[in-house]
């Protein structure tokens, strides 16, 4: 099984259908590269701050990160963090099973010459729930220069979004580093085993990767903080929502609903698909059905 390319004109519908069956797929070229320059450039302070020597086996010792208050710092990735592309593909994969999502963290990281392969692994190990058919989150990484094996693309092992949990390794021998251009993005389940390659060229390779969760999960990373609500409220409803400045659910059966005066808060749904009715009984059609009205 090898990950498939798609252009960046295909129907979404292709890009799930890929996604669904083979755990991951590639989108090329979807953002410009005057996009891509603008974030690596706003990024490039924050990445130069990081220190190697606080970095984990996990992290690795010659790649540098950041991730707290991202947007903060590099305010052109909205435009990537909220893509249309990005939120079609969510929709479709999380939406049968929540009322809304969440994104669940956001990191550049800049894998550099000399790395070694990071440990394959899958990001939704952080819930310790399994449920055959959900996916609790999906991966976004987005090619902030051109990836290659040489230079450290990130290794995904196909079908692996079916293995069962289990407390021994599975086989996960069989990955393909998945090279794509400036600009390109992979979409991956959480479910899927993957990891950072080894940088063995004379260029550091930059990715910035995003993850959207189910909207009734905790976000692994704690967006109110990273990302207060004068910055939050730059951004548009959508992106704000996705941050977690919006309530979760519907009817009466709402969670993290807040009646302040945030500036950031998000009342109503910003796209039309988290607006459905998931099971929540709490309208009055609801108890008048009920009373046999």
């Amino acid at each position: 099984m090898a990950i498939q390319y798609l252009d960046k004109s295909t129907e979404t519908l292709n890009v799930v259908q890929a996604l669904r069956r083979d755990g991951a797929v590639v989108v090329k070229e979807v953002a410009g590269h005057d996009v891509v320059d603008r974030i690596v450039a706003e990024l490039r302070p924050r990445l130069d701050m990081d220190r190697h020597e606080e970095a984990t086996v996990f992290d690795g010792a010659n790649t540098l990160r950041t991730s707290s208050g991202l947007l903060k710092h590099a305010p052109s990735a909205a435009e990537l963090v909220d893509h249309d592309l990005v939120i079609d593909v969510a929709n479709d994969i999380l939406l049968p099973h929540c009322a809304s999502y969440m994104i669940g963290s956001l990191t550049a990281i800049e894998i550099q010459p000399g790395e070694s392969t990071q440990a394959l692994h899958r990001d939704d190990s952080l819930y310790p729930i399994e449920n055959a058919g959900m996916e609790l989150l999906i991966g976004v990484m987005w090619a902030l220069n051109d990836f290659t094996e040489e230079v450290g693309a990130t290794r995904v092992v196909p079908g692996s979004h079916r293995f069962l949990r289990s407390w021994h390794l599975p086989d996960v021998s069989e990955w393909e580093s998945t090279e794509m251009s400036k600009g390109s993005v992979l979409f991956y389940m959480g479910s899927t085993w993957h990891g950072g390659g080894a940088n063995n060229g004379d260029r550091s390779r930059i990715g910035l990767i995003n993850t959207y969760s189910l909207g009734w999960l905790r976000s692994e990373s704690n967006m109110y903080l990273d990302h207060p609500p004068e910055v939050v409220c730059r951004f548009e409803p959508r992106l704000r929502a996705l941050m977690g400045y919006a309530a979760y659910g519907s009817g009466d059966d709402l969670i993290g609903y807040s009646d302040g005066d945030c500036p950031g808060w998000v009342a109503e749904p910003p796209d039309p698909s988290w607006n459905e009715e998931r099971g929540q009984v709490g309208r009055q059609e609801d108890t008048d059905a009920q009373d046999g009205v």
